[in-house]
């Protein structure tokens, strides 16, 4: 699989698209269909197909299906923590000391230490042109997504107007802009700790945490989350687990600006998963939800 994502972008953009459709066939509330969740199978295995080489294709239909459904759903969470391997780098200007991204568009920067990170909208990070000393400091306003290269003899630290983190080498998510009352931090993989912005140690997150803090009170909680639906922006996706329609609806709305009529009285209690591309388009994630839901929407 990985071998297949690296050939071209045409195959990370149809990875990424059936990433989405499998986040969106595994709703909670109610349950899938089979004959829904065989189409989509047949949809992945089709697009896969044809783009691989002639002589690389197989029937995977020729299997026992329930075979495949287990299948498909071990290889699709097996791929959602590796997606980063798939990306390819890109260098920002080694002069450059201090970036912001004031557009939808994500940013991507490499440090000087090899460390990767994702900058979402409305975000800065002021970095050194080269890491010095005995700590890696960086400064964060917004939101970011840190690969951390990891050097025990240099800890890497990313300060921002709420807290510290603190990390040798792991994966994480951090939300903390300047004019916000509360900030979070994921933790994806390996080990971090969060600290006040002095420097004092609040608490040690293992994966699949996330720490809520509110620096005007200390408040601080602890909360195991699904670590993709704070992190997949980072990829164009908007992810939700465990949401009411109405809540999809409104992240639809916020992101397309757009107004949606949508009947869903006597769904009012189901729950969902639901994964959505912002490029794709108000269009394309209309389809998914009503293929999700079996509702008919109006765009306004």
């Amino acid at each position: 699989m990985l071998e297949w994502l690296t050939v071209s972008e045409n195959n990370k953009k149809i990875f990424f698209e059936m990433k989405a459709i499998w986040s969106a066939v595994q709703h909670a509330g109610s349950p899938v269909g089979p004959i829904k969740i065989e189409n989509a199978l047949l949809e992945i295995n089709n697009k896969i197909d044809q783009s691989l080489p002639k002589n690389r294709r197989v029937s995977f239909f020729t299997y026992n299906k329930k075979w495949i459904a287990y299948a498909a759903a071990v290889v699709f969470l097996i791929m959602l923590p590796l997606t980063y391997l798939i990306n390819d780098k890109h260098n920002i200007s080694s002069h450059e000391a201090y970036v912001t991204t004031n557009s939808n568009d994500i940013k991507t920067i490499i440090l000087s230490d090899g460390t990767k990170v994702w900058l979402n909208s409305k975000t800065s990070l002021t970095y050194p042109e080269k890491f010095t000393g005995e700590r890696r400091e960086v400064i964060l306003d917004g939101e970011a997504f840190f690969e951390v290269t990891k050097d025990a003899t240099h800890p890497f630290i990313v300060k921002t107007s709420s807290f510290r983190v603190k990390v040798l080498g792991t994966s994480f998510n951090i939300n903390s802009y300047k004019d916000s009352f509360l900030a979070n931090t994921v933790l994806e993989s390996g080990k971090i700790q969060l600290q006040t912005t002095e420097g004092q140690n609040l608490i040690t997150l293992r994966p699949g945490q996330q720490a809520i803090y509110t620096p005007g009170t200390k408040d601080l909680e602890v909360r195991n989350v699904a670590v993709n639906e704070y992190t997949s922006w980072r990829y164009g996706l908007v992810s939700m687990s465990n949401v009411t329609i109405q809540d999809i609806v409104k992240s639809l709305e916020e992101t397309y600006k757009i107004s949606i009529q949508i009947d869903s009285v006597h769904l009012r209690n189901h729950r969902y998963n639901f994964t959505y591309k912002k490029d794709e388009g108000a269009e394309e994630a209309i389809r998914m939800l009503q293929y999700m839901t079996g509702l008919n929407c109006k765009v306004k």
